[in-house]
């Protein structure tokens, strides 16, 4: 795996993979950091040969989440910072109100109505 390696949003990798260690190290804080970090570079290095690397941060923290979910229970999630964390910063925070009065106007099963 090489650190320079471009990841969603045009961050790199490895820093991402370090962002990872850090939630993780927060969500199990009765587990040892090194012990965190060792399971998440264990993960990561799982894909290195992979061609397709958009993806490696999510694999890895989900892999990762899966193992130390069995040697510990999750500290339970601060809902309003992950909120704000998943929140692109580009983008409105608010949908427009003729975009919510357009998505209330289609029903059908593409737009999840499914008693019809």
């Amino acid at each position: 795996m090489t650190d320079q390696t471009p990841g969603a949003g045009g961050r790199d990798e490895q820093h991402e993979i370090d962002e990872v260690i850090e939630r993780l190290a927060g969500r199990f804080p009765t587990i040892e950091h090194a012990h965190v970090e060792e399971i998440v570079r264990e993960e990561a290095h799982k894909l290195d040969g992979g061609r397709v690397r958009d993806f490696v941060p999510v694999l890895v923290e989900h892999a990762s989440h899966e193992r130390l979910r069995l040697e510990a229970e999750p500290a339970p999630l601060d809902v309003a910072a992950e909120q704000q964390r998943l929140v692109p910063t580009d983008e409105p925070q608010e949908l427009d109100p003729m975009e919510v009065d357009r998505r209330s106007q289609h029903t059908g099963l593409l737009y999840g109505d499914l008693d019809q």
